[in-house]
């Protein structure tokens, strides 16, 4: 899409944020892309800081695509490309978020519909799970998240 570049953040609104990471993305010719990631502020370590209760649906992450140049808005579609052992992924669109990762700093603050990633371990089931999710926006760019939970009944 001409010399735009295209951003993929995950967030998490409500949450105090304290921590950022890159996610890795490949560059196209011509087109630096790049993601970012806001980790979950109770996180210590790899898993979710707050377990996940067995049958209740638990919002993981909210990502949102936009492009620097102007902060609009890319619709990206998702995939789960590590199913979790224990439980389901499911998404939900539409869910309002504010951006707090922008490579140039022109959309931080900016308010944009997301999709709400949400995991919802199965009846029964206890321990660590661990499932990746993939975006793609409309012009091809992608970044996959992996994302670790404890589970208890």
């Amino acid at each position: 899409m001409g010399q735009t570049r295209a951003v993929l953040a995950a967030l998490i609104p409500a949450l105090s944020i304290v921590g950022c990471s890159s996610l890795p993305v490949p560059s196209l010719p011509g087109q630096p892309i790049t993601t970012g990631a806001l980790q979950d502020a109770a996180t210590s370590g790899p898993k979710r800081g707050t377990p996940v209760v067995a049958e209740r649906p638990a919002r993981m992450f909210v990502w949102a695509g936009f492009r620097e140049k102007d902060c609009t808005a890319l619709t990206p579609t998702f995939a789960v490309v590590q199913a979790p052992a224990k439980g389901d992924v499911s998404f939900k669109p539409d869910q309002t978020t504010t951006i707090r990762h922008s490579n140039s700093g022109n959309c931080i603050g900016t308010s944009l519909a997301g999709t709400g990633i949400y995991y919802t371990a199965r009846n029964g089931m206890a321990g660590d799970d661990t499932f990746s999710v993939t975006a793609t926006t409309p012009d091809g760019s992608t970044a996959t998240k992996t994302f670790n939970v404890r589970v208890v009944e």
